[in-house]
């Protein structure tokens, strides 16, 4: 009897060809797994750096470990080091000389993440990658290419694919870029990419550009895991000319103001009340947002009045002051509630109703009545204190010590009411109007 022998089918080798979802999830992982190792060599690493700065103190050729982990993660602390950039020329050069795939792609992870404001360290190090591409690995290849990650300047042709984008993420293209993990997303050349970004929304609103932008914006900067923390956080001045430059000599709809109002301050705070981490804004920028605070807090009195039923005795002072408002003569206005009026206030800002953004400051140490409030107003060399109830209109030159200042989160009211060193006042009754616009045209020239 034969004895039976199995022999080798190919038939019984095959398998089933797998789904597009599953090579693209497999696609996924390796990338995320490549992304892991990548992000662990991005980490500072200061054995490695010393170990580099020994060897060629010793004229020997560090480790290739070193180099890799100095190339990804310690470059800007190399250069920071005394005789840094003859330092970073030799590191460089002997890069080169070792000719390592892996050493290119850890030199282009590093030139990602470096400040790019000295342009001779970028040039330096972008130059070694440019006349070396063909030793970096393909999938960065397709990036540098694509994206333009070694162009000049650096992050332009990437901005400009972030803000032509349609129906596509901004987070997805930075993604695709290589950019968005880790702290590549908060390294200089995504800096730079934003920063051009900015630059570029600054030269023209539009719906589709302006939704772009604020996709980029985060809610807060309390949630450091909210990636959009590390693009925006440092980068007041730039998000400032993004988003107020275009209206230096003309202004934004309703809706659009109020949006720019809200995540300008619900970020930065009011810069009347921060004046310091608005300071390295352009004065220009500046005097747009608080001219539109300005509104904003009159807007915002007038709210609060009408959603308590205490604005009829106002209404001749709104018609009076708005005019000056619109004609941009008051400059700066602040607004201080009553109590019962700040918990009017407060309760209209929970439920969503109340419009403007603003802040405001709160009156106390008084037997006032709760709805009674005070606007203060900037006009020329006067500054004014205006009454929503029973009351004076009070005027103070710029020269009268004790005139009241702006912006304080709490006031006395019987100070403010003090007529003894104000250097005019008035009180609402006969034609006030005319005596009070007579007065400011007196002092400062401006009429309505």
């Amino acid at each position: 009897m034969m004895e039976k022998v199995n022999l080798y089918n190919a038939g019984r080798l095959l398998i089933a060809a797998p789904s597009l979802d599953r090579v693209k999830n497999a696609q996924a992982y390796v990338a995320r797994k490549a992304q892991v190792f990548e992000e662990r060599d991005l980490a500072a690493a200061p054995i490695f750096l010393n170990e580099v700065v020994r060897s060629f103190a010793a004229n020997e050729a560090p480790s290739l470990k070193a180099m890799r982990r100095v190339a990804a993660g310690s470059l800007q602390d190399l250069v920071q080091l005394p005789n840094g950039i003859n330092l970073l020329t030799r590191f460089v050069e002997t890069l080169v000389c070792l000719s390592s795939s892996a050493l290119y792609k850890a030199l282009l992870l590093g030139y990602l993440r470096i400040n790019h404001s000295n342009s001779t360290i970028s040039a330096l190090i972008r130059g070694a990658l440019v006349r070396n591409l063909e030793a970096i690995p393909e999938r960065w290849r397709v990036r540098i290419d694509k994206y333009g990650l070694l162009d000049t300047p650096p992050g332009k042709r990437l901005a400009q694919f972030v803000m032509q984008s349609r129906n596509v993420s901004p987070f997805r293209v930075f993604e695709d870029a290589g950019l968005r993990r880790g702290i590549l997303l908060g390294g200089g050349f995504a800096m730079c990419v934003f920063r051009e970004i900015c630059e570029d929304l600054s030269k023209q609103h539009t719906p589709e550009r302006l939704s772009c932008f604020f996709q980029l914006i985060p809610e807060s900067f309390a949630d450091k895991a909210d990636e959009r923390v590390q693009i925006a956080e440092s980068n007041l001045p730039f998000i400032a000319k993004a988003l107020l430059y275009p209206y230096i000599e003309r202004e934004p709809d309703d809706e659009l103001r109020l949006q720019i109002i809200d995540t300008l301050v619900r970020l930065y705070k009011d810069p009347r009340l921060n004046a310091t981490g608005w300071a390295e804004v352009d004065s220009d920028l500046v005097s747009i947002l608080l001219r539109w605070l300005t509104a904003e807090s009159f807007e915002m009195l007038m709210e609060v009045l009408n959603s308590s039923n205490q604005s009829m005795q106002w209404r001749s002072r709104e018609r009076f002051w708005r005019r000056y408002i619109q004609k941009g003569y008051v400059k700066e206005a602040w607004v201080a509630f009553g109590p019962d009026a700040e918990r009017q206030a407060a309760k209209l800002i929970r439920s969503g109703e109340l419009r403007s953004r603003g802040s405001f400051g709160v009156l106390d140490r008084s037997q006032i009545q709760g709805h009674h409030s005070v606007l203060l107003m900037r006009i020329g060399d006067l500054t004014i204190s205006e009454w929503t109830h029973d009351g004076k209109v009070r005027f103070y030159r710029s020269r009268n010590s004790a005139a009241p200042a702006l912006y304080k989160l709490r006031y006395n009211p019987d100070v403010l009411r003090g007529d003894t060193k104000t250097d005019h006042y008035k009180v609402h009754l006969g034609d006030w109007q005319y005596d009070v616009a007579q007065y400011i045209r007196e002092v400062t020239g401006l009429r309505i």
